[in-house]
């Protein structure tokens, strides 16, 4: 009923809906008074539907002259103006239907005119007050639930598209997985809420979809270069009862990871990986030449240390081969073993390609190219082998690894968290977050091919200060990584500093292309501005110009005024209104006008092959905080379990109570009770020591009386029970603390 109050005000309170239902209103009343006076169907004593009958007369459906004669009228009775209408009517009946006609028009038209006067004078500065920016305590967000079928974030709530001001209910804006899948990027400067309007809250609700359902629950990659958005996700995960999906990738912490160890993976795809790492501390598009080398160099020492090691490869070890030119010694180990036949074939081509390279090219190099190629990789491997809780972590024993790399995130939904702060580790968490990064994006793009793999859980890339770990490799990935079902949320600072962080301009413009989702916040950056507006458009808008001028015949100077005179003199003004294209929203309005948790959103629907809505669509959007999301806390199935379990365990005891009862108390033995006098000495001794920690000090000795007990039981009875044999007691003076400790201890000793 509320609801159909708040359609029916909404509707006259529009100018349409007003009109519409004041012109009626005001027309049935005035024909259901002047009416009777012109129509002749009125007129006799029994006048039902007369106005229905009019309406006939008016459009020919009657012959007139014939309704005349057979209406039962009393032509004496009828007054002066209604006789001479009657015969109107009877002599010439068009004339009648057209003043009929006249009247009906004329009545509509000036109700028509005069609500139209009262709905400006009155009813529409109410509705303009109503639909002007209203008051956040009075904005009724929309709830809903999240939804448990296909997996889809609300990224926001609209009120209007093209402005800040705000309605009483807005609507929210859901991406699909069709559109997820395109990548979404938040874009805007420090404070704008890029992190607590956006990530916490798309976070918070990945971690919602079904999150006790182990084929489909979400598996996620989170990078924390900050140290605290681990805090908040882990308040996210109780909620939905997760922690045993979480795995932590921090030092000296419970998981260790080896980043090299990956013996699947080929040693040129690992060096390229390392490659990647060092193009992000080589910014600028110069000469790759040392980088290659660099990368031929990481390869044949994977190689090595992989026929050296048994296969192991770490950091430290490459820095062993590198740095401390352990790949003598190693190569002279390995010849010896391929002389006894301790290699395969496979192993023996390896140990070819590695001999060839270090005893023929890096040999023949110059000591200075020796040098700077080394620098390169040591650049990398140094930060791994000056801190022992790094490489305690990240380059530990072979038999203390428990984190093998991201199938098992893909195959059972794990949440793989780093958190590490790049202002205390600037290097070592660049490299890490880096190549966590591709070794996500690895095992995400194998899941298509992978046998077993899990196909049916969407996978969540989730990076906030996305600038700090960007390479160029990126936007190769988001454009192929749709079909493996992987979303990938990142935000940064602008695009200014995606260019600065990866040299390359047009590498970064690959990036922003397959991140079809964007929201741009408020923002001081040229470059982002600029392409917020390419990428929202431009439309129609009327610009008004005004100019004054001033003309005058015999000018001269007036020295009393101080400027020139003239007279017959006239004024000119004349204003021009003229359409023009423009961007939807002005620069300004990016820089000056944008509030926090408010911004402009280029967001894809994701429509079905087929429909006919609009899949593009851009909105100045409200981000919802976190912590307003209308989403509850899941009950755990392991809480469920334990309450379960504390159901059976309860049925079990009461079962337990009456079998005793039917079969009578348990047999007595020496061992229950030499127990109890136990027990009670140590209960009597608790509360001694608890008296003491008291806020009243201890003053008084405590009365403890010990115990002797007797050998003699009574056969059938309950040890607990009141005709059960108690311990004797013996009496006995107080005694301090000091010497009922002694005595527990010779009671003990006897």
């Amino acid at each position: 009923m509320k609801a159909m109050l708040e359609r029916i005000k909404k509707f006259l309170l529009m100018p349409g809906g007003f009109i519409l239902t004041l012109t009626f209103v005001t027309s049935v009343i005035y024909f259901r008074k002047l009416l009777p006076e012109l129509s002749v169907r009125y007129w006799p004593a029994n006048t039902g539907q007369a106005f229905w009958n009019t309406l006939r007369d008016m459009c020919g459906l009657v012959d007139i002259k014939q309704v005349i004669l057979t209406l039962p009228l009393d032509v004496a009775a009828l007054t002066v103006s209604q006789q001479n209408i009657l015969r109107i009517a009877f002599q010439n009946p068009t004339i009648y239907i057209s003043y009929l006609w006249v009247f009906v028009l004329a009545a509509t038209g000036a109700a028509t005119i005069a609500s139209q006067f009262i709905y400006n004078l009155i009813v529409r500065p109410i509705w303009l007050r109503q639909t002007k920016d209203v008051a956040w305590e009075d904005v009724e967000m929309p709830t809903w639930q999240p939804d448990q079928d296909k997996f889809s974030l609300v990224v926001g709530v609209q009120h209007n598209p093209r402005d800040l001001s705000i309605v009483k209910k807005p609507r929210i804006i859901k991406i699909p997985l069709n559109s997820l899948r395109t990548g979404v990027i938040v874009t805007g400067t420090t404070g704008t809420g890029k992190t607590y309007g956006a990530l916490y809250s798309y976070t918070r609700q990945s971690l919602y979809f079904r999150p006790q359902d182990q084929e489909r629950k979400p598996g996620m990659l989170i990078l924390d270069v900050k140290g605290n958005y681990c805090d908040k996700v882990l308040d996210f995960i109780d909620e939905v009862g997760r922690r045993d999906d979480v795995i932590i990738i921090e030092l000296a912490g419970q998981y260790k990871y080896n980043p090299l160890h990956k013996p699947h993976i080929r040693a040129q795809v690992l060096a390229n990986r390392l490659r990647v790492i060092l193009e992000t501390f080589s910014t600028g598009t110069g000469d790759s030449y040392w980088l290659d080398k660099a990368e031929s160099m990481i390869t044949e020492a994977i190689k090595l240390a992989r026929l050296a090691e048994y296969g192991y490869v770490s950091f430290t070890i490459i820095d062993n081969i590198i740095r401390k030119k352990q790949y003598k010694q190693m190569i002279e180990t390995l010849s010896q073993k391929k002389e006894k036949g301790m290699l395969s074939a496979d192993e023996i081509a390896m140990f070819s390609t590695v001999t060839d390279y270090f005893n023929l090219e890096y040999e023949g190099y110059d000591q200075k190219i020796r040098s700077i190629i080394e620098s390169e990789v040591t650049r990398m491997t140094a930060a791994f082998i000056t801190d022992p809780s790094i490489m305690e972590t990240f380059c530990p024993p072979r038999e203390e690894l428990n984190f093998f790399g991201f199938d098992e995130l893909v195959d059972k939904g794990k949440i793989v968290i780093l958190r590490m702060n790049s202002e205390e580790f600037q290097n070592l968490a660049k490299i890490m977050s880096t190549y966590l990064k591709l070794d996500f994006q690895s095992s995400v793009m194998t899941r298509l091919t992978r046998p077993g793999a899990n196909r049916k859980r969407p996978l969540v890339f989730i990076n906030d200060e996305y600038h700090f770990m960007a390479s160029r490799t990126d936007g190769k990935f988001f454009s192929v990584c749709r079909e493996a079902d992987c979303v990938n949320i990142v935000a940064t600072q602008s695009f200014t500093s995606l260019i600065q962080s990866i040299g390359d301009k047009t590498s970064v413009q690959a990036i922003l292309q397959n991140l079809v989702n964007k929201i741009w916040l408020r923002s001081d950056d040229d470059f982002t501005i600029e392409a917020a507006q390419k990428a929202t458009g431009k439309t129609e808008k009327s610009r008004r110009s005004e100019s004054i001028s001033e003309s005058g015949k015999n000018s001269s100077y007036s020295w009393a005024y101080g400027r020139s005179t003239a007279s017959d003199s006239n004024l000119t003004k004349s204003v021009n209104y003229q359409t023009v294209e423009d961007y939807i929203f002005p620069y300004d309005f990016f820089r000056q006008q944008l509030r926090i948790l408010t911004g402009v959103a280029f967001y894809y629907l994701g429509n079905p092959i087929g429909s006919i809505d609009q899949d593009i669509h851009c909105s100045v959007l409200h981000l919802i905080p976190y912590d307003h999301l209308p989403l509850k806390p899941i009950k755990p199935l392991q809480a469920a379990n334990d309450s379960a379990k504390d159901n059976m365990a309860a049925s079990a005891q009461e079962d337990a109570i009456i079998k005793s009862s039917v079969a009578g108390p348990p047999e007595r033995t020496i061992q229950k009770e030499l127990k109890e006098p136990e027990r009670e000495f140590e209960q009597k001794e608790a509360d001694f020591d608890i008296s003491q920690d008291g806020s009243k000090g201890f003053t008084e000795p405590v009365e403890i009386t010990p115990v002797v007990f007797s050998p003699e039981m009574e056969s059938g009875l309950d040890p607990e029970s009141e005709q059960a044999v108690k311990p004797k007691l013996e009496d006995g003076t107080p005694k301090k603390h000091e010497e009922i400790e002694r005595e527990f201890d010779d009671f003990w000793d006897k």
